[in-house]
């Protein structure tokens, strides 16, 4: 009797076992979505007191997004991050986004894109030079440019 029941026991176990076999193409059930890619477009020299337009350009597999949910730059001077203004970004067509912004003080400053498209987010952030900056700024400008490596970004 007890040899029937091992048997049993065995055949059941091997039984379960069979039942929790992998399927590998069950992720192509579930929606793989695809990076934002945004394309900051500043202008060349950044002048003091003067309207400058920020740009960028959002694509998603080499195709121009043109039905963003909200996009709007924060900016702010490197040592006041505390005070960023934040600029809402118009749609231009084409993928292109665009805001205006008027800087009134010489320095380094950040702008960082905040983009929320297709259930995405996205915020990449560049540095922009306006006038005359001091030179514990040109300082810290040089120290990022010679380290590109020390920046981590976890988005």
């Amino acid at each position: 009797m007890k040899i029937v029941f091992h048997f049993f026991s065995i055949f059941i176990f091997l039984l379960l076992l069979s039942a929790c076999t992998v399927d590998t193409s069950t992720g192509n059930l579930y929606k793989q979505s695809q990076p934002l890619e945004v394309d900051m477009i500043l202008p060349k020299s950044t002048s003091l007191n003067k309207e400058q337009v920020i740009k960028i350009q959002l694509t998603q597999e080499g195709k121009k997004v043109d039905d963003a949910a909200a996009i709007q730059f924060e900016i702010w001077k490197k040592e006041t991050h505390e005070d960023h203004e934040v600029v809402k970004a118009k749609h231009e067509g084409n993928g292109i986004y665009f805001a205006e912004k008027t800087f009134n003080e010489d320095g380094l400053y950040y702008i960082k894109a905040d983009v929320r498209a297709r259930d995405l987010h996205v915020m990449p952030t560049k540095q922009v030079i306006v006038g005359n900056p001091s030179e514990e700024e040109l300082n810290a400008l040089q120290q990022k440019t010679e380290h590109p490596h020390g920046d981590h970004n976890h988005h």
